[in-house]
């Protein structure tokens, strides 16, 4: 009797044969990581915007308020219509049986482009604004830095609804939970939305900032001084 060579196991991924789940979640990984880096990338080798006219007001609404109306719809609109269009048609989904598919569509694609977008404005904006600012102590106080940093953390609610969008994460979760996280992420970011709202409409000098303070020209930045 001649013994036979044991036939080796079929590899996931050969022709015909479907990839399995977890080389799957590993592709899904390596093209979300690359996007995320080139996204990163781009942003790091854009040029700070020229600043407009100091208002003696926070860094934030300073932001806002120069290159009117680009900053004000890249760095406000965009992130809040995004979010406001989430949350819109997340209660629709939450309370319908039925999604209409142009429903379900645009909450799963306003997730999914939210986070990419928020990261290049985190990364352009530490760049040019918050960098600058800390080494050159231009902070106009306790109000200046909660109303920014606030406006910043809306990244962490964002990505991860991309994340989640992307299967990045929670990919073995079941609808009702991932509905609920994403419905949590939401509510996350349209709390610290306002709360960077509230703070940078303030002024710094009621919240103890002394407006005589003149700051060094090395504490200016294009990108966030007024």
């Amino acid at each position: 009797m001649v013994a036979t060579a044991p036939t080796a196991p079929s590899t996931a991924g050969t022709a015909g044969t479907p990839l399995a789940p977890t080389s799957r979640r590993g592709s899904r990984i390596a093209v979300v990581t690359a996007v995320l880096l080139a996204i990163a990338v781009v942003a790091l080798l854009l040029p700070a915007w020229p600043a407009g006219e100091d208002m003696g007001s926070t860094h934030y609404m300073g932001l806002l308020a120069a290159n009117q109306p680009w900053n004000l719809l890249l760095f406000m609109a965009v992130p809040v219509v995004l979010a406001e269009t989430i949350a819109v048609t997340e209660l629709a989904i939450l309370f319908r049986r039925t999604v209409p598919p142009v429903v379900a569509g645009l909450n799963r694609y306003a997730g999914l482009v939210s986070g990419f977008y928020f990261l290049g404005v985190v990364v352009y904006l530490t760049k040019n604004a918050v960098v600058p600012l800390t080494t050159g102590g231009g902070w106009r106080g306790w109000v200046d830095v909660v109303a920014v940093g606030f406006y910043l953390l809306g990244i962490v609610p964002l990505l991860g609804m991309s994340l989640l969008e992307t299967r990045v994460v929670g990919a073995a979760w079941d609808d009702q939970r991932r509905l609920k996280v994403h419905a949590t992420l939401v509510g996350l970011f349209l709390v610290v939305a306002h709360v960077a709202m509230i703070a940078g409409m303030l002024d710094p000098a009621v919240a103890g900032w002394d407006p005589t303070h003149v700051m060094e020209d090395g504490a200016r930045m294009d990108g966030m001084t007024h």
